[in-house]
């Protein structure tokens, strides 16, 4: 027996519970159980305490165990069901000794391995646990509906068993639904009174509750009620200044990367170690790989191997992220040998016992080009099991597939109707999509009014993410649909940045620094999109290098450029790479360096970036910064066009054209624009034309090149037009 059940054993014995219903329901066919008799058996209830509570609720735990089993796929109904009778013949209220009723269950039948997840089952004991009193069950299916891990996720089903939970006197009970309101999720949101329950638990010393201060407050936060770095870090501290290891990791994850503090990366990092080597915690090792390879935005050099070591070690654990995460670094060839079956059978093994994240995981692994052929039938097919166990982030993946992943053809109805049904599931992207693609036209009839009023009904509740869409939209203006309105879009950025979104807060700043709908703010701009800069957030990191890149500050400062997109670069933004290659490549108030600029493109294709690969294969067939190497130059061109870039096909033919790798070649030129230009690139007809009506490899034919500028401006190119009118 475990020590841990006898320390519950010895704390329900001690008689500190409340009394459960006496009587007894139908038995469930299901388990040979009691169901409980309605919504109001689960209310926990207070009687005198006498012989039998301590025995019921020892009792309940034991049910609690089980349904763990049965909800983490590591039962059967056949092996549970020693189990259950056991527990029904301790069912006897003369039994002085309730210490017999909390043996765990996993000590009693062992555990199965890789059994299918039974969330019903689990959701039965964990419903008869509560019918006897037990809040601890309404917090397991609160957790199991908020988690939607093996059941439909619910938030507004979850809150409900929190707030009884809570209402019953459990500390956690209270926290969730703090929480919730705070966040709004699963009921309407009262920030002020979920920050006020929070708050209570964490001055009684509560350390969960002041590590979840720190994450409403801790930028890019889920939910977040403010951006205030220093603050969020305060509260960690106080939580770890009480031996409470997730605030020590917090503590150390902000130190390591520089958020609310001086950066200070090796002592940021020895305290998480430290946690790690103590308690072998999985969580620690997630935290140090995600610091390694860039999941979490961290400012540690990437180290993809040391990123896949410590998963590999929180995976041995057993813990699902770590399965999760090895998987996906297997299956790409992320820090370790490619080894796509074993990384997919990794994957598969967690989705075949109704992990949602792990189908979603499939998902986007099966559907992407660049790392096997895609598997369109498999990655729908784990999308939607995904979806029907309440996961309606897949049905936005669904429609992300259709509309979005340039290596299966695009189909904007069917994208629309998955879209519209993560809409019906409560899912905000699932909106916002909707929204955005009434606007557009886009897999449905356009109206402009019904889908500005959706994504606005959004923005009005608070969503940040519909405020920074609309204010997009407004920035850019949709044809003669949507007139471009300045002060509009900058009023919905502000909306944004008040309400706590970093994004709104880069786009408003870089709105005052242009004295774009609002009147011109250099110094007030700059500090805004600094703020989010220094607290760690890339995106504001390539706002702050292209502001000072551009001449927008009222001068152009390369160098500037270069520090923060290095900056950005260290976060692992890939792309921060291309542009310092870019600003090498062309020079300017920087001298052009040719060498440094391919550098920086090697480095960003090595990590990944299909960019990056394109202008280092690119110059390496021109023998530009590096030694000419005509043939693996093409074969990097190529590999990103078959990737489902392409314009990787636009760069083909133009090398075709230049004389850099020996005579012009004007028919292979011409396969290549034709490719791309099957593929949607318009610049690729452009091309076509040009190359037609000069003549340069191929003979001149005026009639042909009139068709491909035609072509272009079908296809709504307004430098197409233009050229037209010019010839």
């Amino acid at each position: 027996m475990r020590i841990g059940w006898l320390l519950v054993a010895s704390v329900v014995v001690s008689g500190i519970a409340e009394a459960s219903p006496a009587g007894q329901a139908p038995t469930s066919p299901a388990l040979g159980l009691a169901s409980p008799a309605g919504p109001h058996a689960i209310q926990a209830t207070k009687s005198k305490v006498d012989a039998r509570d301590g025995f019921m609720q020892a009792l309940a735990a034991s049910y609690i165990a089980l349904g763990d089993l049965y909800r983490d796929g590591k039962t059967t109904a056949a092996a549970a069901e020693a189990a259950l009778a056991y527990y029904r013949g301790l069912d006897n209220p003369g039994r002085p000794a309730a210490i017999y009723a909390v043996i765990s269950p996993s000590d009693l039948i062992g555990v199965v391995k890789d059994a299918p997840a039974d969330p019903y089952a689990a959701s039965e004991l964990y419903l008869r646990a509560a019918s006897m009193g037990s809040s601890e069950a309404l917090m397991r299916l609160g957790d199991l509906y908020r988690e939607g891990r093996v059941v439909a996720a619910d938030p507004k089903r979850a809150y409900l068993f929190y707030d009884q939970a809570a209402k019953a006197g459990n500390p956690n009970g209270k926290l969730r639904v703090g929480e919730m309101l705070a966040r709004g999720q699963g009921v309407a949101r009262d920030t002020g009174k979920g920050l006020a329950m929070i708050g209570a638990l964490a001055d009684a010393g509560n350390p969960e509750a002041l590590v979840l201060l720190g994450d409403l407050y801790r930028p890019g936060g889920q939910g977040m009620v403010a951006m205030e770095p220093e603050k969020a870090l305060g509260f960690y501290r106080k939580a770890a200044a009480l031996s409470y290891d997730a605030g020590k990791l917090r503590v150390g994850e902000m130190i390591a990367i520089g958020q609310g503090a001086t950066q200070d990366v090796a002592a940021g990092l020895a305290m998480i170690e430290e946690v790690v080597a103590r308690t072998r915690n999985p969580a620690g090792l997630v935290l140090l790989g995600s610091l390694y390879s860039r999941a979490d935005g961290g400012v540690i050099a990437i180290d993809l191997g040391k990123a896949f070591g410590y998963f590999r070690r929180a995976a041995d654990s057993g813990d699902e992220t770590g399965l999760l995460r090895t998987g996906e670094m297997l299956a790409r060839g992320r820090g370790t040998s490619q080894s796509y079956q074993a990384g997919r059978t990794m994957l598969t093994g967690l989705a075949d016992r109704g992990d949602t994240f792990a189908l979603i995981a499939l998902g986007d692994l099966l559907s992407d080009a660049a790392v096997a052929p895609v598997d369109i039938a498999a990655a729908v097919t784990s999308y939607e099991k995904a979806a029907s166990l309440g996961h309606s982030d897949a049905l936005v993946r669904l429609g992300d597939l259709y509309s979005r992943n340039g290596a299966i053809a695009s189909d904007p109805p069917k994208a629309f109707a998955y879209y519209v049904r993560a809409s019906q599931a409560g899912n905000l992207t699932g909106k916002l999509r909707v929204g955005e693609m009434t606007v557009l036209g886009q897999g449905t009839d356009r109206n402009v009014v019904a889908g500005l009023a959706q994504m606005n009904s959004l923005a009005d509740a608070g969503d940040a993410d519909a405020m920074n869409l609309l204010g997009g939209l407004y920035q850019r203006g949709i044809g003669g649909l949507l007139p471009a309105n300045a002060a509009t879009a900058f009023g919905y950025y502000r909306k944004s940045a008040e309400a706590g979104s970093a994004m709104g807060a880069v786009h408003a700043g870089e709105m005052m620094v242009r004295g774009q709908g609002t009147p011109r703010d250099v110094a007030g701009g700059l500090q805004m999109v600094k703020a989010v800069a220094d607290a760690g957030n890339s995106d504001a990191l390539m706002s702050l290098a292209a502001l000072t890149g551009d001449g927008s500050t009222g001068k152009v400062d390369a160098s500037g450029a270069v520090l923060a997109y290095e900056r950005a670069a260290a976060l692992g933004r890939l792309d921060a790479l291309v542009r310092i290659g870019d600003i090498y490549r062309l020079g300017g108030t920087i001298p052009a360096d040719p060498a440094k600029a391919f550098d920086y493109y090697r480095r960003a294709g090595m990590a990944g970036d299909e960019t990056g690969k394109l202008r280092q294969g690119e110059m390496t067939a021109r023998g530009e910064g590096t030694r000419q190497d005509i043939v693996a130059g093409l074969e990097l061109v190529k590999q990103v066009g078959l990737g489902g870039d392409p314009y990787a096909y636009v760069v083909l033919g133009d090398l075709h054209l230049s004389g850099a790798l020996g005579p012009v070649d004007g028919d292979a030129a011409v396969a290549a624009y034709e490719n791309a230009a099957r593929q949607g690139r318009a610049d690729a007809l452009l091309r076509l034309g040009d190359l037609y009506r000069d003549g340069k490899g191929v003979p001149a034919d005026g009639g042909k090149a009139a068709e491909y500028y035609l072509k272009a401006v079908d296809a709504e190119n307004p430098a197409a037009a233009a050229r037209d009118v010019q010839n």
